[in-house]
């Protein structure tokens, strides 16, 4: 097994409610252990090394009684999990699904099976944190940006391309636009004065600016002023450039698992 353990702040040897939660994205994931709903590890692992058959090495010190998951790498990795947590806990692991209604939400797609569950426990999760409309913002290889009312109904949504697959369909699609991912700096939205400037804050504004035009659809819908959840991978990049007030919630998916039956 590889160690794709990012940071842990504890293993506890047992309990009884200790639950093993992974939210299994198209690149990475993300896992925590948690005790009467207080987190006691965490960490992160990667999806292809799941897919040849290697666990998180900091697995091997836990003892969860349940293991519980998002999947929406595809059914590949969901065997992959399944077979190794069978072998090294003896469970089998619940995986989320998404159902027409549930904690208080109805989804809006017309066939559910067709939405992410990882977009759908965001959106249970920012429903049961606070009930008013909302735009759910997932900002990870793709940018999910679901809407929810203020009676707990599911809209629909959107999605655009991550940051890193804007990036790289200019750098494939492109002679001169070739540049590399750089750090924001102060104003990392003013127009840029060279190539790779104009393109890493051009991105970020291009996701920005889908956000802000989702809220007015969402506003126009509500007649109020929504809430704005942010979550994934990029949304601690995102969260300093956005001048809505918003909520910055990096572990919503996994907050929503406790909500759906496996």
């Amino acid at each position: 097994m590889s160690d794709a353990l990012s940071m842990a702040v504890k293993f506890p040897c047992g309990g009884k409610g200790m639950i093993l939660e992974v939210d299994l994205g198209n690149t990475r994931g993300k896992w925590r252990l948690i005790s009467d709903g207080e987190v006691e590890a965490r960490g992160t692992l990667s999806t292809a090394d799941l897919c040849r058959g290697r666990l998180p090495e900091g697995w091997r010190a836990l003892h969860p009684k349940r293991v519980r998951a998002a999947n929406v790498a595809g059914a590949s990795a969901a065997e992959s999990l399944a077979r190794g947590v069978r072998q090294l806990f003896g469970l089998p692991v619940e995986f989320a699904r998404v159902e027409t209604h549930c904690a208080g939400v109805t989804c809006g797609y017309r066939d559910v099976r067709r939405l992410g569950v990882d977009r759908w426990l965001a959106v249970l999760a920012a429903h049961e944190k606070d009930p008013r409309a909302a735009l759910i913002v997932d900002c990870g290889s793709a940018v999910t940006l679901d809407l929810l009312d203020n009676g707990g109904r599911h809209l629909g949504g959107y999605i655009v391309p991550g940051l890193k697959l804007m990036r790289r369909a200019l750098y494939k699609d492109t002679d001169a636009v070739k540049v590399p991912e750089m750090p924001v700096q102060d104003l990392p939205l003013a127009p840029g004065q060279d190539t790779q400037e104009a393109v890493n804050r051009g991105l970020l504004l291009m996701v920005l600016g889908t956000v802000e035009l989702a809220l007015c659809e969402l506003r126009r819908i509500c007649g109020q002023e929504p809430l704005l959840w942010l979550t994934g991978g990029d949304g601690q990049l995102l969260s300093p450039l956005c001048q809505k007030e918003h909520r910055l919630v990096p572990e919503l998916v996994l907050d929503g698992l406790s909500l759906t039956n496996p």
